[in-house]
């Protein structure tokens, strides 16, 4: 193989005036090791890995298969490992959040809140599919209505397009039986969501003991 003539574009000033879409697998390989080494440019050398393993063989190799190959080294080999790996990483399929149809699915979610030592008030935010989008804190503290107000729960919900949310708090002293603040609360936030078009879905207790729903006990 012969060097290109000083007139053809090296790889990497190809891809900064033209872009990465315009380069062929062995020039994006010499983008990526940068340097040949003396006596042969990085244009041969990745000329010749791809020729010799192609474009899917390159994703198997080793670092140390990698760092035997002529002109590549161990921090070359580093280099085009990380960059594979991150591609692969980019491409892989992503893990849909966990979907909640149920207080035990909820209960699943938040069961580090039983041995909490102070009370704890989170919120479950959930997309049209009843999917969860984030967990978040509101509160630690007594949950009553004068230290949580209800546009603290609903901010996230609205920042983050949610469409439905499940309140969550626990009981330190183990009791799983809502009191009359935890059941006037559970009403004011339904009230609120609704008027913001946004559902609550349940208000569950989490203890020692296990959990309960406000919903399933027909205070929601």
């Amino acid at each position: 193989m012969r060097e290109p003539p000083a007139t053809v574009l090296l790889p990497r000033d190809k891809l900064l005036r033209f872009g990465a879409a315009v380069l062929g697998q062995a020039e994006l390989v010499a983008v990526l090791l940068g340097t040949g080494t003396k006596g042969r440019s990085v244009n041969l050398i990745a000329e010749d890995l791809v020729a010799q393993h192609g474009g899917q063989g390159l994703l198997g190799l080793s670092l140390d298969e990698w760092a035997q190959k002529k002109g590549v080294g161990r921090v070359k080999a580093a280099r085009m490992l990380a960059a594979f790996e991150l591609g692969r990483r980019l491409l892989a399929p992503q893990a849909e959040e966990p979907r909640i149809s149920s207080p035990a699915e909820a209960y699943a979610l938040v069961r580090d809140l039983k041995r909490a030592r102070k009370e704890h008030l989170i919120s479950l935010y959930l997309d049209a599919q009843n999917r969860l989008i984030c967990r978040e804190t509101v509160s630690i503290g007594s949950l009553n209505t004068t230290r949580t107000h209800p546009r603290e729960v609903l901010q996230p919900a609205i920042v983050n397009s949610a469409l439905a949310f499940i309140l969550v708090h626990n009981h330190p002293s183990g009791s799983l039986d809502p009191s009359r603040d935890d059941v006037e609360f559970t009403r004011t936030m339904a009230r609120a969501g609704e008027l913001m078009g946004i559902s609550l879905y349940d208000h569950i207790i989490v203890s020692r003991r296990g959990f309960v729903s406000l919903k399933e006990r027909g205070l929601l």
